[in-house]
């Protein structure tokens, strides 16, 4: 049975096709008691030291500090201090943090070598901040998966880019801003929910 591991996976859009498919799918994140640096990676090199393998990394790391929607706040972000209590971890503000969610992803990646792996986000600055992950491999709205509202994100990572599109009119605009602005954890956990339509489209090319 081939293992995914999905990343802050809070609703497990991303990763449901997998676990649908019979894949045994390791859905983490921390609203579900995983913290990534003191839970996750342990636990990760445990599972590598028995020589388990991971066929494919799924990771939506939080933008909140790389989306170029937030911009006009990136100066107060960074000396804004980080929001994490971890006992053996400490970030100086809250775009190390950030980064180190990103670099976290990398060293799972490396530690596995997954016959593929890719990280979503908004269009930002995350290539910029964290070079180590290269530039964006493809781009997608999810009006190109059927769902008919635009938020321009890029994928990183090594995949199968050719994803079977569906596309459709955006006729609700950019709902993630109009419908769920605002810095409350609930509209933030609304706008990074993973679009049904591209989570079908990217098990379908990467599988």
């Amino acid at each position: 049975m081939k293992t995914i591991l999905s990343l802050f996976d809070y609703t497990g859009n991303w990763s449901k096709p997998y676990s649908e498919a019979g894949y045994n799918v390791i859905q983490l994140d921390i609203k579900h008691g995983q913290d990534i640096f003191e839970d996750t990676i342990p636990a990760a090199i445990s599972y590598h030291q028995e020589g388990k393998k991971v066929h494919g990394i799924l990771s939506a790391v939080p933008c909140t500090d790389f989306a170029v929607s937030g911009a006009r706040w990136f100066k107060e972000k960074e000396t804004q201090p980080a929001q994490y209590f971890g006992k053996d971890v400490q970030f100086e503000n809250t775009v190390d943090m950030s980064i180190g969610f990103v670099l976290a992803t990398l060293f799972l990646v490396e530690l596995f070598q997954p016959e593929w792996w890719v990280i979503e986000n908004p269009i930002g600055r995350l290539h910029t901040l964290v070079p180590e992950v290269g530039n964006p491999k493809m781009y997608f709205n999810p009006c190109d998966f059927g769902e008919p509202y635009t938020k321009k994100t890029a994928l990183y990572g090594e995949f199968n880019t050719r994803l079977y599109k569906t596309p459709v009119l955006a006729l609700e605009g950019s709902k993630m801003w109009r419908l769920y602005g605002g810095k409350s954890d609930r509209t933030k956990e609304l706008r990074s929910v993973t679009p049904v339509g591209f989570a079908k489209a990217f098990f379908n090319a990467n599988n």
